[in-house]
């Protein structure tokens, strides 16, 4: 398994396939499936890559825009070598 790094991120707008994304994650970080507060969410990095990683409940379903720490960060670019299209 990868180690993904963690990243200050912001919530964006979930994409029209985001269940496609949602399932990749969960198989390239195992912890994603685990029951712990923690939300998969479509993310921004401060750097302005999108991508997805594991956000607290009350930070992702606020829909909010400030930052917080996303956790164990996948890019789309890398998720997308994945989803079947």
């Amino acid at each position: 398994m990868l180690k993904y790094s963690n990243k200050i991120v912001k919530n964006i707008k979930s994409p029209s396939n985001e269940n496609d994304y949602r399932q990749v994650y969960k198989k390239l970080n195992k912890n994603a499936n685990k029951n712990d507060e923690l939300d998969i969410a479509a993310v921004k990095t401060k750097d302005g890559i999108k991508g997805h990683a594991l956000l607290h409940q009350k930070n992702n379903r606020s829909k909010d825009d400030k930052q917080h720490i996303g956790y164990e960060f996948i890019s789309d670019k890398e998720l997308n070598k994945y989803i079947k299209k």
